[in-house]
């Protein structure tokens, strides 16, 4: 099979030869969802659900048998527990097939191995589950929204279809919680990039961004970095245990009242779930600094920041309204009076980059030092400017004669245009290629910066960009930045390691038949280095950082090894 990848080098994307069951492999490197199976939070909540409702059941059935429908089994941990409870039978059902094998040679080489019959189908395909439907529903179908797995269907027609009346479902119910906030870091996110930082620049008109979930580790951010304009607020209640409750489509107006005056720059979301109907034990998905005693740490779920599409200011006191809408699989937020439909990026930018860039972009135009830089190394200059979505091009031309931005995404350099004209930037040219320079720049300046970098090194294309420039233009072109350094720093984490750590034994059960399969997966698909937004996860630098290969612009691009021995790693 053929698979499309980016040229580092070039940013050309180019197909690839690979194996022909790359795709099964590399999907099934992804069913670990990171630290899903070491959450033992998650694990140890689960089970006291099935404690719960297995002896209610058993004592409530006249026979005193018990059918566990288990959907989305994934390993077979959760069947596992419900054979280990009592139930009777464990109906396991899970649509990736290479799982569903996985979990039949678990859970058959278990004790409990006559009790489970692994189904590989998707609940919502099946029609009857072995003769009898099912007393209890257990199902772990959630993501950072509760809801963006399907969770809602699922349970729905797995009532309707596949259960008894007043069957049992674990979990039972979950509420979703939002907190509107303040907050300049959240807010540059989201925020277009304005040069000059005035809240009336429209360089790309108006857009309010995408609706879209920005998942994101809460915990991590400082509490002086935004601040809660209201208390907590319930947008939503799922029933799990009544399909008729359960709707796809819906829409609350929620009251709240402003105990500080602000700006809603950005509404935080969490949810929790309670696993067994009796509101003692709970799930609970709260950032760090709002639930500081029952906090546990997890990277399969996290919290979500959504963006209002307009600005609001409320004043301390005031009570103000959100409307909370959600959808089969999706969660989203407006003001009262306004279109409450999901909106969308009609700038082109919000959907062209992650969340992250915009950041980079906004930290960028705010940072003082380095906007002086590029107005010392640029003033009164011919300037060429090199990357991919790169726009200190457009800081440059504050102080430079002329800048030409070398720019090879068409869509950018529509962006870029649109930035042009609304600065009136009469002395910027655009073009697409370095062929296309006519005149022998002074100098040419980079970030540098690449859309389409992965990781760190990626972004070193910017050595070939300028070998292109030079072949051009001559060897004495200056170039800034003139030198690059590649650098490593030691660094224990608190928990990231679970993303990737095998599971073994969890819970008392063998799961270690899923590592030998999904860590050669994960071998066969998976970078060596995995990229990560590292200020989201905790840890302790244990040395200083190690310079591992310095990259002179004005040198031959050859290809570098280092070797670096790190001491004391304990």
């Amino acid at each position: 099979m053929f698979l499309e990848r980016v040229n580092q080098k070039t940013g050309e994307r180019e197909w690839v030869v690979a194996e022909e069951d790359y795709d099964m492999a590399q999907e099934l490197a992804r069913s670990r969802f990171g630290d899903m199976i070491l959450d033992f939070d998650r694990n140890d909540k689960f089970l006291e659900g099935l404690k719960t409702t297995i002896p209610e059941k058993k004592k409530e059935n006249s026979d005193g048998l018990v059918h566990v429908l288990d959907i989305g089994t994934g390993t077979g941990l959760l069947s596992l527990m419900a054979a280990r409870e009592g139930a009777d039978k464990v109906t396991a059902l899970e649509v990736f097939k290479p799982m569903g094998d996985c979990a039949r040679h678990i859970t058959g080489c278990s004790p409990w191995a006559e009790k489970i019959t692994v189904i590989s189908e998707r609940s919502t395909d099946v029609s009857q589950i072995g003769g009898t439907a099912a007393d209890i529903i257990v199902a772990e179908v959630f993501d950072t929204e509760l809801i963006g797995e399907g969770a809602l269907r699922t349970f729905k027609e797995a009532l309707q279809r596949l259960a008894k009346p007043g069957c049992r479902v674990v979990p039972s119910s979950g509420n979703v919680y939002i907190v509107p906030v303040e907050s300049h870091l959240l807010n540059m996110f989201n925020t277009i990039p304005r040069i000059n930082g005035g809240e009336d620049e429209h360089p790309l008109g108006t857009c309010s961004g995408t609706a879209s979930v920005f998942d994101v580790q809460l915990s991590e951010l400082e509490t002086h970095e935004f601040r809660e304009l209201a208390k907590p607020i319930v947008a939503f209640k799922f029933d799990f245990e009544n399909e008729e409750k359960i709707i796809y489509n819906e829409s609350f107006v929620r009251e709240a009242i402003a105990h500080t005056s602000g700006t809603i720059d950005a509404i935080m979301m969490w949810w929790d779930i309670d696993m067994d109907g009796k509101g003692e034990t709970f799930i609970d998905m709260a950032p760090r600094w709002k639930n500081p005693n029952n906090y546990a740490w997890r990277d399969h779920w996290m919290q979500a920041v959504y963006y209002l599409p307009d600005k609001k200011c409320v004043q301390k006191g005031e009570k103000f309204e959100i409307v909370c809408n959600h959808d089969e699989f999706s969660i989203w937020f407006s003001e009262v009076g306004k279109d409450s439909t999901r909106s969308y990026c009609v700038c082109g930018l919000h959907s062209m980059l992650s969340r992250q860039t915009v950041y980079h972009i906004n930290e960028m135009f705010e940072d003082q030092r380095f906007r002086a830089e590029v107005d010392r190394l640029s003033s009164g200059l011919n300037v060429v400017t090199v990357g991919e979505g790169s726009f200190v091009g457009l800081l440059a031309a504050k102080a430079a004669k002329t800048v030409t931005i070398i720019e090879p995404s068409e869509r950018f350099r529509d962006i870029f245009h649109k930035y042009v004209l609304y600065y009136n930037m009469k002395n910027v040219k655009i073009v697409e290629k370095a062929t296309n320079l006519i005149e022998k720049p002074e100098i040419v300046l980079a970030e540098p910066f690449y859309m389409s970098a992965m990781n760190p090194w990626n972004h070193l294309r910017f050595l070939y960009d300028v070998e292109i420039l030079k072949m051009l233009h001559g060897d004495d072109l200056k170039v800034e930045p003139h030198v690059g350094t590649l650098k490593a720093i030691p660094e224990c984490f608190e928990d990231l390691h679970k993303i990737a750590s095998d599971v073994n034994t969890v819970n008392g059960f063998d799961l270690s038949y899923f590592d030998s399969i999904s860590t050669k997966a994960r071998a066969a698909t998976d970078a060596i280095v995995d990229e990560q937004s590292l200020w989201e996860y905790a840890g302790t630098v244990k040395e200083e950082a190690v310079e591992l290969l310095t990259f002179p612009v004005d040198g031959r691009i050859l290809s570098r090894k280092c070797v670096v021995k790190m001491d004391n790693m304990q």
